[in-house]
């Protein structure tokens, strides 16, 4: 069994000390531990250039063009052990840019490696913020975006009141947290695979796959939808009380299911196709952006 540990943030702090908490309790229990501090290494923001989308709609094998280390983190943390434990700060509301960098760059390794979306894997998600939970909403959220694609998720957290390096020393009851993770991640390693399920805090309204509770008005209340996983219910009050009553054929088949991710990929190739048939005219109407020169230039030291 081997876990491998990711954080995104600071060298030494806060989500450092709670994944080493959760890596050691693995280890405590049989497994192999290794720890990636995303801060280390050499990254870049994808460019939105498309090589590796394009190379996907020709039928090529895609291949990042930046020359970076984050074909290496994702090679390491997607086909290499088998368990993820993911450590994302807080910066303003949100994941950090770190963790983003490495969840824009994951499409050539879903084209190279279809294998990676049947979930095989367990992973496990640490959000941790430095206020109150009203300014740390979005993490889990967010973090979910990237894990979904991949893993079984067993267990979630998030972490507050901890603005500087080794705050979250101060709250053991993060610290416990962070111990039953690893407890979590260890005991879903030892079954097979498909019994795997989520263990961590549940919210009476958070959606049934990503257990997050914030939700996106598509058309009109009562019926809501999960931003990140597309799931769909309908509000009910009963007794002044909210309920969600889900959609169990969406919840089958969230955004980020293998069926998912498959029908999004054809749709991709499909745009595709439908832009060049149409380049010339993409060209013809595109000249008269071309023209407008106020553009500032990055001043040179």
């Amino acid at each position: 069994m081997k876990v491998i540990g990711l954080s995104t943030g600071r060298i030494g702090g806060n989500c450092e000390i709670l994944l080493k908490e959760a890596l050691t309790t693995c280890e405590e229990l049989g497994a192999e531990t290794e720890l990636i501090r995303a801060m280390e290494f050499d990254v870049h923001p994808c460019r939105g250039c498309e090589s590796c989308t394009i190379a996907m709609a020709k039928g090529e094998e895609p291949k990042c063009v930046i020359d970076d280390d984050v074909p290496w983190i994702l090679d390491k943390i997607l086909l290499d052990g088998d368990a993820l434990i993911v450590s994302v700060p807080t910066y303003h509301l949100r994941a950090n840019g770190y963790f983003e960098i490495l969840a824009e760059r994951t499409l050539p390794m879903i084209i190279k490696h279809p294998e990676i979306i049947e979930k095989k894997k367990i992973g496990a998600i640490m959000a941790v913020g430095g206020g109150e939970p009203e300014w740390t909403p979005l993490t889990l959220l967010l973090a979910n975006i990237f894990m979904q694609h991949f893993y079984r998720i067993v267990d979630q957290m998030l972490a507050n009141f901890c603005p500087r390096p080794g705050q979250v020393l101060l709250h053991p009851e993060y610290l416990e947290k962070a111990r039953k993770m690893g407890e979590s991640v260890v005991d879903a390693l030892k079954m097979p695979i498909e019994k795997v399920k989520y263990v961590g805090e549940r919210k009476e309204t958070a959606c049934p796959v990503c257990h997050c509770d914030i939700f996106k008005v598509h058309t009109k209340l009562p019926e809501v939808f999960c931003p990140v996983c597309w799931t769909k219910g309908v509000i009910t009050i009963e007794n002044g009380k909210m309920r969600i009553e889900w959609d169990m054929e969406s919840v089958k088949y969230p955004r980020f299911s293998a069926k998912g991710i498959s029908e999004h990929m054809e749709f991709i190739k499909k745009n595709f196709k439908y832009y060049y048939d149409n380049l010339n005219k993409v060209k013809e109407l595109s000249a008269k952006y071309a023209v407008y020169s106020k553009i500032l230039k990055p001043r040179r030291r």
